[in-house]
């Protein structure tokens, strides 16, 4: 793989990583990953990616709209900007590529000469995250799931770091924020890429359910820029225009994180109770699985396995035996 414009020159350019991927109709065929940089002296050097899951379209409209509407004069440092880092899955509107049916973010540390998403991982891992001192990496729910909005940062010990991490997720401004324990199975996606590093990362779960919120993308571009401007990479003038943030609420998602998913039983049609946000007890019918087809069948009832908040529920109806249906957080103590 290859990136096409030195990334460290001063100003703003665009430009791609080319990807070999020769078909039938194309031996020479290559993958032209758009790549957006800005670069303006001085100043932290931070890498902004969305379109990992393809299916994800809050995060490629903002960093699309960045792209095109930032003046460069106002950053400090550099911005790396890729708004569809996995394109094949991207522009197929799939959480996964259709060249290999690969999930990128279960594809680090990736591998040069596997498949086109290992290949992707790879020149993330090596080449894109050394040269970066701080990740943002733009999420929602996608096709099949739909969040409560707001950025998230993963939980850690150091109490130093988790201040300043929390801190940053502050600067959001958005209404809720998420501090998420994560499995062991992390070091396989951005996460694991950025801890093998030594860097942070910034997450988000901007909504999703296979469509697109206004509120949800505004909500996202404005704490974008309150991030970059509380990091050093925009200077104030850049966020001048944004209505202040108001309270943040934190929700944290600890471990063992089994507790706080819920799966389907049964394949049916997934009936939710409640909406996302509301507040359950455990043990809580929280909505069931009917069978149409056998309407006389008693439905299997879903009840929450701890008390907390509903920040994730299945978007779609049509439910397998093992699909995931919700997810709850609880509130960070203080």
């Amino acid at each position: 793989m290859r990136l096409n414009i030195d990334i460290d020159k001063q100003g703003r350019q665009t430009g791609t990583i080319s990807l070999a991927s020769s078909t039938d109709d194309s031996a020479y065929r290559q993958i032209q990953i758009p790549v957006v940089a800005f670069r303006n002296g001085d100043g932290p050097r931070i890498l902004l990616m969305a379109g990992n899951h393809g299916d994800e379209f809050e995060g490629q409209i903002i960093l699309t709209r960045l792209a095109r509407q930032l003046d460069f004069r106002h950053v400090r440092g550099r911005l790396l900007l890729l708004p569809a880092v996995n394109l094949p899955a991207a522009l197929a509107g799939t959480r996964t590529s259709p060249l290999d049916n690969g999930n990128l973010n279960r594809s680090f540390p990736g591998d040069p000469r596997g498949t086109p998403t290992e290949r992707i991982a790879d020149f993330v891992e090596k080449t894109l995250i050394p040269k970066s001192a701080f990740l943002i990496d733009l999420h929602s729910g996608g096709n099949s799931l739909n969040y409560v909005p707001g950025p998230s940062i993963t939980d850690i010990e150091d109490e130093n770091a988790r201040s300043r991490l929390l801190g940053i997720l502050r600067s959001f401004g958005s209404p809720v924020g998420y501090v998420f324990s994560e499995p062991p199975t992390t070091d396989v996606g951005t996460i694991g890429c950025c801890r093998r590093a030594g860097i942070e990362r910034l997450g988000t779960e901007l909504g999703g359910g296979g469509g697109v919120s206004p509120a949800a993308v505004t909500l996202g571009e404005t704490g974008v820029l309150r991030v970059l401007t509380y990091l050093g990479a925009l200077d104030s003038a850049a966020t001048a225009d944004l209505p202040p943030p108001g309270p943040m609420r934190i929700l944290r998602r600890p471990g063992p994180y089994t507790y706080y998913y819920l799966y389907a039983e049964s394949a049916g049609v997934f009936d939710p109770f409640i909406e996302l946000g509301a507040q359950v007890s455990q043990g809580q019918p929280v909505g069931q699985i009917l069978a149409p087809e056998l309407p006389w069948r008693e439905p299997i009832t879903v009840h929450a396995k701890v008390a907390g908040t509903l920040i994730c529920r299945r978007s779609r109806g049509l439910t397998r035996r093992g699909d995931g249906l919700m997810v709850f957080a609880e509130d960070l103590p203080c």
